[in-house]
């Protein structure tokens, strides 16, 4: 018997059966993460080979990293906002294509300045494609599912992130430097075919901003085909459309004190994250010798595949689960000082089980809190939301890797600098608190966690 009526697409989609369309939809989402961590690491896995053939001073390559780094935060806004505007697909689609031609341009160029202006471009797309694809699969999740989907679509980007430098490993050697930005890019404009094929627009977006849309009764077949749904059926969704600034809206209806706790929460994090990506080698190479150093950053990014399980305590608990893992995240961190003082030997073993601890928290909590930015804000405004909590976040990588090159360069203890970088993941979790007393009853409908959530 078929339906005829009136039809909530939240309800659909909090009731979806399990189809071949959603595992496909995390598929595609997962290849442009997968894409987005290549290419993003791109340029770290080349710069040996590049200063080599330039004959430049490595302190040159500062000033492109940096610009790297500005032209994915730019990216994240600015795809965010359009994300909102014209649909998670079009932005996506958008964002591939500019990551995947200036990165395979990159090969092309001269001098440093060629090269800045090439990578930020490729930054623009890096920048705006993760959190729109984040945002798109979190349109899609129940709600009870959310934390855990989006965690796990994270290990599409280490995937790509760690496995480029494999493949880097191989075909630097033979073929030079440029080869990675060549695979990069082709492999880019590859997964942009894919994309323009397969990958669906949000059914939320298009109930909020196109109701009369074919494809919402299209994807809605898709996703609950038992409920036989008419030609005639209509669907809604229970939220309204705003217009003006997308970015405005993150700071009205009583989310300003949410946001600015969950952007302090992200920065702070940040900080210590990327001081460790950056520095933990350096720092531990004198005092546990290169190889131990080396093995206890890669333990340190295993951490990250580990993140799922955040994903799940979010879903279980909400946001409190993260000002606990912030605060504990502080420990590992600061032991880390302790152990190579013990030396080569014992410190060596004590080391690297801290690198892992600090992995699984820091890493982990960091992909929780970017979770957290797409859960607690409307469809009209999550592709913006979450475009904003990631481009916040990377003022911490910049700031994290800068004050701890500071504390190297005035002779600071090692020891210290890890107590001083464990610090920041203390002021995240006083954020985090924050975050949880000033969530906004929408968030937490949002999140469908009303126990967990709730104010006292």
């Amino acid at each position: 018997m078929t339906q005829k009526n009136t039809v909530d697409i939240a309800h659909v989609v909090e009731t979806q059966e399990r189809s071949w369309f959603t595992v496909t939809l995390f598929v595609l989402c997962a290849l442009v993460m997968l894409a987005d961590g290549f290419d993003n690491q791109a340029l770290n896995y080349a710069a040996p080979g590049i200063i080599k053939e330039w004959g430049i001073n490595r302190a040159l390559m500062t000033p492109v990293f940096n610009i790297s780094i500005i032209g994915w935060m730019a990216g994240s806004v600015v795809f965010a906002m359009l994300a909102d505007r014209i649909g998670r697909r079009r932005a996506i689609l958008l964002a591939t294509t500019l990551f995947g031609a200036f990165t395979f341009a990159v090969p092309f160029a001269h001098n440093l300045v060629e090269l800045s202006i090439l990578r930020f471009c490729a930054a623009l797309g890096i920048g705006g494609g993760m959190p729109m694809a984040v945002s798109l699969i979190t349109d899609y999740a129940r709600s009870g599912k959310r934390g855990l989907i989006i965690t796990l679509l994270y290990l599409g980007y280490t995937a790509g992130s760690s496995g480029g430098g494999l493949l880097a490993a191989e075909i630097i050697p033979a073929y030079g430097w440029r080869s990675v930005f060549y695979v990069g890019g082709a492999g880019a404009v590859v997964v942009g075919i894919v994309l323009f094929a397969g990958l669906p627009e949000s059914i939320r977006y298009l109930a909020l901003r196109n109701p009369t849309s074919e494809r919402i009764l299209a994807y809605a077949r898709k996703l609950k085909p038992s409920a036989q749904f008419a030609d005639d059926t209509r669907f809604t969704i229970q939220e309204q459309a705003r217009t003006g600034v997308p970015v405005r809206h993150l700071f009205t209806e009583g989310r300003s004190a949410m946001t600015g706790f969950l952007w302090l929460a992200l920065g702070f994090s940040f900080v210590t994250h990327f001081f460790l990506s950056q520095w933990m080698t350096t720092l531990l190479t004198d005092e546990i010798g290169f190889a131990n150093a080396a093995r206890s950053q890669a333990l340190f990014q295993l951490g990250a595949g580990f993140s799922w399980f955040f994903g799940w305590m979010i879903d279980k608990k909400g946001v409190s689960v993260m000002t606990l893992t912030m605060i504990l995240g502080a420990i590992p961190v600061a032991a880390l000082g302790l152990a190579v003082g013990m030396g080569a030997g014992t410190g060596a073993g004590l080391t690297m089980a801290m690198a892992l601890v600090s992995g699984l928290l820091v890493l982990g909590g960091n992909i929780g809190l970017n979770a957290i930015s797409s859960m607690i804000y409307p469809t009209f405004i999550r592709s913006t939301a979450t475009g904003a909590s990631f481009a916040v976040a990377r003022i911490g990588a910049i700031v994290g890797p800068l004050l701890a090159g500071v504390l190297i360069a005035v002779g600071t203890p090692i020891g210290t600098i890890f107590l001083l970088g464990a610090l920041p993941m203390l002021a995240a979790g006083v954020a985090c608190f924050m975050l949880n007393r000033t969530i906004t009853p929408e968030a937490a409908r949002e999140m469908s966690l009303r126990s967990a959530l709730s104010r006292h």
